[in-house]
C-alpha cells in the first residue's frame, strides 16, 4: 500500500507542526469512516437485518463481501497518491462496507459486551498508538513476525468457520487482540517514517492510507474483544 523505503534509519521519534497536522488529517479520515460504520451497522441492524442476515448464512455471499473488502483496499493502495479525493470516498465505501458486519454483531451480542469491547479496544489501541507514536526503538523488525501471525490467524479462523470449536475461537480472539495491538505501534512508527520522506509532496493520500491502516487495527482488535467479552457477558437470544 506504500512505496517508501522504511528500512532508512532515521529518527522520527520527534513530533513537528507538520507531523502533527499531517496525524490530525489522518485521525480525523479514521474517526469519520468509523461514524460511516457506525451509522451503516445501526441501519443495517433496525431497517434490513433480515436481508443481511441471509447473506451471512450463503457462503458465496460471505465470500463476495470479503472479495468487495480486498477489492476495495487494493483500489484505495492504487489510488493513494494518483487521486487522494477518490482514495478518500474508496475508505468511506470501505467504512460501509464493515458497518454492515457490524450491524450483524449488534443483533447477536448484548449491548454491554459492544460496549465493554469498544471501550477497551479503545484503550488498548490509544496506549500502543502513543507508545508507537513516542518510542526511539525501532519497530521495524516486526514487520515479518507480524504479517506471519496475520496470515496463520486468518488461516486458523477460516478453519474452525469449518470446523468449529468453541475454546479455538476463544484462543484465536486473543491472538489476535496481541496481534493488532503490535500492529497499532507498528503502524504509528510506520506512518512517522513515510511522512518524514514526504517531502514535497501532497500528504492528503498518505493520510488516506494511513486511516485506513489504523481504522483496521482498531476494528479488529474491536472484534476480537467483542468475541471474548461476548462469551463472557453472553449474547442475545
Amino acid at each position: 500500500m506504500d512505496n517508501f523505503n522504511l528500512n532508512a534509519r532515521r529518527d522520527v521519534t520527534g513530533m513537528d507542526e507538520g507531523m502533527r497536522a499531517f496525524f490530525k488529517q489522518t485521525y480525523s479520515y479514521m474517526a469519520l469512516a468509523l461514524l460511516v460504520s457506525a451509522v451503516t451497522s445501526v441501519v443495517v441492524n433496525q431497517f434490513f437485518l433480515a436481508q443481511v442476515a441471509a447473506l451471512f448464512t450463503n457462503s458465496i455471499g460471505v465470500i463476495s463481501l470479503i472479495g468487495v473488502q480486498f477489492l476495495i483496499m487494493f483500489m484505495i493502495g492504487r489510488n493513494t497518491f494518483k487521486n487522494p479525493a477518490r482514495a478518500f470516498g474508496l475508505l468511506m465505501a470501505f467504512a460501509m462496507v464493515e458497518g454492515i458486519t457490524i450491524g450483524i454483531l449488534l443483533a447477536i451480542y448484548n449491548f454491554g459486551s459492544v460496549a465493554l469491547a469498544f471501550a477497551s479496544a479503545s484503550a488498548v489501541f490509544g496506549g500502543m498508538a502513543l507508545y508507537g507514536t513516542f518510542t526511539k526503538r525501532s519497530l521495524s523488525g516486526l514487520r515479518p513476525i507480524l504479517f506471519g501471525l496475520l496470515i496463520g490467524l486468518v488461516v486458523a479462523s477460516v478453519v474452525n468457520v469449518i470446523f468449529y470449536n468453541g475454546i479455538v475461537m476463544l484462543l484465536i480472539s486473543w491472538v489476535s487482540v496481541f496481534v493488532f495491538a503490535l500492529y497499532t505501534a507498528y503502524d504509528h512508527q510506520t506512518l512517522k517514517a513515510m511522512y518524514a520522506q514526504s517531502a514535497g509532496m501532497d500528504t492528503r493520500g498518505l493520510a488516506v492510507n494511513g486511516a485506513l491502516r489504523l481504522y483496521l487495527d482498531f476494528i479488529n482488535l474491536f472484534f476480537a474483544l467483542l468475541r471474548i467479552f461476548g462469551v463472557a457477558g453472553g449474547s442475545r437470544d
